[in-house]
């Protein structure tokens, strides 16, 4: 009987190791999803809220530069209606 106590002592002994060598395997393979989940999320936001930037900065200049044209547009035909009533009143 006494043979019996000790065999399953040591058997239960090495199947709480077990277990326990298997709860930190989890622990370590949840740490590191999360982990490597979290930092991924991260700079995708990152290179998205970039791209954006650069989009809105392109469309900006781009703008400027049609305001630009514009403005100096309007600026040579105001220019040649004021020569054409110069030249009109002399």
């Amino acid at each position: 009987m006494k043979e019996i106590v000790i065999i399953i002592g040591a058997v239960v002994l090495a199947s709480c190791a077990t277990v326990g060598a298997v709860i930190d395997g989890g622990k370590d393979l949840t740490t590191s999803v999360i982990d490597s989940t979290v930092k991924t999320a991260g700079n995708i936001t990152n290179s998205a809220l970039e791209d954006v930037a650069a989009v809105v900065d392109t469309v900006a200049e781009s703008t400027e530069n049609i305001v630009d044209n514009v403005v100096d547009q309007v600026d040579e035909q105001t220019d040649e209606l004021q020569e054409e009533e110069e030249t009109q009143e002399k």
